[in-house]
């Protein structure tokens, strides 16, 4: 379905007021974490930004042009995008030279949470912008869940590596699948407030994020050489 340029900020109005400051918060969080990779990486402050701005905007980029069609992306139309990544782009550049480019514990453990929190947030928002458009549940659902990896995906294709949602390890894209099923169940199914059932579901994300590096809950390959000595060992 293809949406006219003046009907954008009619689905930012179906989806409410909340949904845009939960785009607001985790593109802010998500370019932070992603600056926060570049600078490690011994990228200057252009690279910092590009990489800060691909994380923070590329789920965005693939939800408006592959799924809602609705004209240029929001990252153009508006400036606010580009702000919020060079605030974090600044200061990320900032703080690492005053530290000499080391990293404390608490600021690592810091850009966990905040990967937590943006995998979440962005899950929502996708979600909400594709029911306001009238895209099915599951499809919104999906809509959810590539807004919510899309930036880490392009991210890590930029700096040659295998992305995250793609090898064994933490819950990721699962996390963000669960946030977007109890959204669905809570505000669809229960009729619960939409920004109730947005919190609920972007607490639970980060809670599946925590356990899943806390508890080391984690996906594995799905023919890893411990499957096969298993295999192995039983047809003996």
């Amino acid at each position: 379905m293809s949406w006219p340029e003046a009907d954008v900020e009619q689905l930012w109005r179906a989806a409410g007021v909340a949904f845009r400051y939960f785009d607001w918060v985790a593109t802010l969080l998500w370019a932070a974490t992603g600056a926060v990779l570049a600078a490690r990486r011994g990228y200057d402050l252009t690279g910092i930004f590009a990489i800060a701005l691909v994380s923070s905007c590329g789920g965005g980029l693939l939800r408006d042009a592959l799924f809602l069609q609705a004209g240029p992306p929001m990252l153009v139309r508006t400036p606010t995008y580009v702000v919020l990544t060079l605030i974090a782009s600044l200061f990320t550049w900032r703080v690492g030279e005053s530290l000499h480019g080391r990293v404390p514990k608490s600021v690592t453990q810091l850009t966990g949470l905040a990967d937590a929190l943006g995998l979440g947030a962005f899950a929502m928002v996708g979600m909400r912008l594709s029911l306001a458009a009238s895209i099915s549940v599951p499809g919104a659902m999906l809509v959810g869940v590539v807004n919510a990896v899309g930036g880490g995906v392009l991210r890590s294709v930029l700096l040659q590596r295998t992305p995250v949602v793609f090898r064994p390890g933490e819950l990721t894209a699962l996390a963000a699948f669960a946030g977007t099923l109890l959204y669905a169940g809570l505000a669809l199914g229960l009729h619960v407030d939409d920004n109730a059932a947005g919190f609920a579901a972007i607490a639970l994300v980060v809670a599946l994020h925590w356990a899943s590096r806390r508890y080391r809950l984690q996906t594995r390959a799905a023919w890893s050489a411990e499957t096969r000595r298993r295999r192995r060992s039983l047809s003996k």
